[in-house]
Parts: structure tokens; C-alpha cells; sequence
């Protein structure tokens, strides 16, 4: 092994400082080019990720259950969040053999304990005659994949 001759090392950065510098300053450049596009491809990755996860389905058998109410039958129900926004949606179905007046009603959604989380309005609109079937929505601000329960009850205007 040779031996380390410092006095020549010191010549040599003197003789070549400036290319000395450039490989430095490239070496350098390179090294945060890499550490940016590494962030920049997991900020895009979090980005498609939280896509995929921000849309969620609450499927507690008491949220997606039929439900009837004085006659109206409730069925396909789904509360999907996504956007920071929730969308409870059923299909109704007037299983009397006179027209249905009702025309909104109360969706109470509860959690485990029973406690009332919102009260949403299902606006079913004009007389729904014997055997016809409606698609209601229902939505509002928040998530509510805590709820376990709904309630379908006599529609009263909740003030917000």
C-alpha cells in the first residue's frame, strides 16, 4: 500500500480547483434533484391514494337495512362519504293501495350508543301512487362512518 503524500493531494486540488468545484456543485444538484422528485412522486402517490380511500360506503347493517314508514317502503339504501360530503340514498316504494301524501321525511342516523349524530330530510315530493317506487338522496356536509342505525320518522323541520 502507498503511502498518502499530502503535499502531492494539495497540488493536485490546486492545479484542477475548478473542475474540482463543477463535480462538487453537480454532485450536490444531483443528490437534491433526487430527494425532490422522490417527495414530489410520494405527494403523488398520498394524491391518488386519497382518491381511492375518500370515497367510503357505511355498511352497518342497521344504516343499509329496509325500513318502512306508514306504509313506504324503504329499500337499496347507501350512505357514501366522499369529498368530505355524505349521500344517503333509498328507494321508496308506496306499498299501500292508496296514494302516499307523504312527502318528506326525518332520516335519523344514530350511533352505537343511540345517540342522534344528524337528521337528514328525504324528500320524496308529490303523491306516490300504489306500488310506485322513488329514488330519494339526501346529503350534508361530514362524514358519518360512526353511524350504525337510522331512523325513518315523521318529517319536521330540523333547524340547522
Amino acid at each position: 500500500m502507498k503511502n498518502f503524500d499530502k503535499a502531492k493531494a494539495m497540488d493536485f486540488i490546486k492545479r484542477n480547483k475548478i473542475p474540482l468545484i463543477i463535480f462538487g456543485v453537480v454532485i450536490i444538484a444531483l443528490i437534491i434533484g433526487l430527494i425532490v422528485s422522490f417527495n414530489i412522486g410520494n405527494k403523488k402517490d398520498n394524491i391518488t391514494k386519497n382518491e381511492e380511500e375518500g370515497m367510503t360506503a357505511n355498511t352497518n347493517a342497521g344504516i343499509i337495512a329496509e325500513a318502512t314508514y306508514q306504509g313506504l317502503q324503504f329499500s337499496n339504501i347507501s350512505l357514501i362519504s366522499e369529498n368530505g360530503y355524505s349521500t344517503f340514498t333509498a328507494d321508496v316504494t308506496n306499498t299501500t293501495q292508496t296514494n302516499s301524501e307523504i312527502a318528506n321525511v326525518n332520516i335519523v342516523l344514530k350511533d352505537k350508543n343511540g345517540n342522534e349524530l344528524i337528521t337528514l330530510r328525504g324528500y320524496i315530493g308529490s303523491a306516490l301512487a300504489p306500488n310506485e317506487t322513488r329514488t330519494i338522496t339526501a346529503s350534508t356536509k361530514g362524514k358519518f362512518a360512526s353511524a350504525t342505525t337510522k331512523e325513518i320518522v315523521a318529517y319536521e323541520s330540523v333547524a340547522q
